[in-house]
């Protein structure tokens, strides 16, 4: 499921993004390779400073960045925190969408008729499919960083669609490889106040230690923002 790590330096004055290189997709078993082509590392839209870390099915991390790009297209967004919020919410519908395609449409059934027609359904039908609706995971988490009104933010999303912000501990990690991340970070004593190098540094130590879990890839794109130079 590989992994992508977001770290705060100088107290949210900018931010290192890292990942590694392997691409995951359904189609429909899973496939893992490397791909450099795949950018998991994603700017938003180049109006805003805002950035997605994908660690896990490409598709739908796609088709949730698509569904984003729209309202943020449509509506001006630039601020990191509303577009976070975008990202929580067309998670939780892509999500469902794909839940209705492959267990209530093949059953004639709609979202709605679900529910109004439970007492007319079979039981373990009925448990199946509101499993499905609770616990149905697209084995995707998502990073969202970048620039609120003055100061750099950091937002993880998990299963089924819950949104955290980072800003607390100034850094966070998604994907097979997160808990060797954390854990590197920890150890290395991380603070959101370090400045940019020192950050950087972290970051790329973490990254090379997630490299010991399944599905984590050596390759690596890291990034920082705004972009400083590292010697």
């Amino acid at each position: 499921m590989t992994v992508c790590i977001a770290a705060l330096y100088e107290n949210g004055k900018g931010c290192v993004l890292a990942s590694d290189q392997m691409t995951t997709a359904h189609f429909p078993i899973g496939y893992e390779f490397e791909n450099e082509e795949v950018k998991k590392i994603i700017k938003v839209r180049e109006t805003s400073v805002a950035y997605l870390l994908t660690a896990g099915d490409v598709f739908f991390a796609n088709e949730v960045l698509e569904a984003v790009r729209k309202d943020v297209d449509a509506k001006g967004i630039t601020a990191t925190p509303i577009i976070a919020e975008l990202f929580r919410a067309h998670y939780q519908n892509v999500r469902k969408q794909h839940i209705i395609r492959t267990e209530l449409e093949p059953r004639g059934l709609t979202l709605e008729s679900f529910y109004q027609g439970h007492q007319r359904l079979v039981l373990q039908v009925v448990q199946l499919i509101d499993n499905a609706l609770r616990t149905g995971n697209p084995r995707t988490e998502l990073i969202v960083a970048g620039f609120g009104e003055s100061c750099c933010s950091v937002y993880s999303i998990i299963n089924p669609g819950d949104l955290f912000c980072h800003d607390a501990i100034g850094f966070a990690a998604v994907g097979s490889g997160a808990p060797h991340a954390v854990y590197s970070l920890i150890e290395s004593g991380y603070k959101k106040s370090m400045d940019a190098k020192t950050v950087y540094e972290l970051v790329e130590k973490a990254k090379h230690r997630s490299e010991v879990a399944p599905g984590v890839g050596r390759g690596t794109e890291i990034i920082s923002v705004p972009e400083v130079k590292h010697v």
